[in-house]
């Protein structure tokens, strides 16, 4: 991403709805399926620190990322356990790791082979530890929003979870989220695939009613998914266990 686009992240994923209902979600996740106390976390493309400091509550997490600017943007936060690196090469040894999270990382359009960071972060991971990640989803929703962060993919739950498979993962739970907002938000990006914008969708910043109003139905959502996975949405959350 821009540098501009790293600075518009920084300064809305403390409040933004969409940032608080993805750690909210992955929070929730976590309580079903990491019973360890203090693990050793890895956040594999951590982008502007937002959820290094959210896990700091749980764990020491490391964090890395491959543009600088983002790094820079962790240094403003007093996050110092950052490194400037790829997901497909992560500079740790084997089974390192009892917990890895990457969130929007392989759809970026310089990994063309989209299963390799899994399989890098595999390898990092213990014998039994933990992956989460997070996806944009359907292909065909792929609008000027993706272009403006660099992403060149979108992802069905399917997909994620044969990827996942496929890289020596055994998949734990998957599901989609923000379903109930689908209906208008793929409106709005079909539309912006006749009418592009140059920022992504976080440079129409929403006010605070709304802001609240859509982490309310996201709330809603994670009380759905006790039950159940989601059926459609604009992202996959799974998590998953190293074989």
């Amino acid at each position: 991403m821009t540098v501009e686009e790293y600075e518009t992240m920084f300064h809305v994923e403390n409040h933004h709805w969409w940032y608080l209902g993805l750690r909210a979600m992955m929070g929730q996740f976590w309580r079903r399926h990491v019973a360890m106390d203090a693990p050793r976390v890895l956040d594999a493309g951590c982008g502007t620190g937002a959820n290094l400091v959210a896990l700091e509550r749980l764990a020491r997490p490391v964090g890395i990322d491959l543009a600088p600017h983002a790094l820079r943007f962790c240094r403003q936060r007093g996050l110092t356990r950052t490194a400037v690196a790829s997901t497909l090469e992560l500079p740790f040894p084997s089974a390192y790791f009892d917990v890895v999270l990457s969130t929007d990382v392989i759809p970026h359009e310089a990994i063309t082979d989209k299963a390799a960071p899994m399989r890098e972060i595999c390898r990092v991971l213990k014998p039994g530890g933990v992956f989460f990640i997070n996806v944009p989803a359907y292909q065909w929703l792929h609008s000027s929003h993706d272009a403006a962060v660099h992403q060149d993919r979108r992802f069905t739950r399917c997909e994620v979870l044969d990827m996942l498979r496929e890289s020596g993962f055994e998949p734990l739970e998957a599901t989609y989220w923000n379903t109930i907002l689908f209906p208008t938000a793929a409106l709005v990006r079909l539309w912006r695939k006749l009418r592009p914008h140059e920022a992504s969708d976080l440079a129409s910043k929403p006010s605070g009613l709304s802001n609240r109003v859509f982490g309310s139905i996201l709330a809603l959502e994670r009380r759905i998914m006790q039950a159940g996975h989601l059926p459609f949405g604009l992202s996959v959350l799974a998590a998953a266990r190293k074989m």
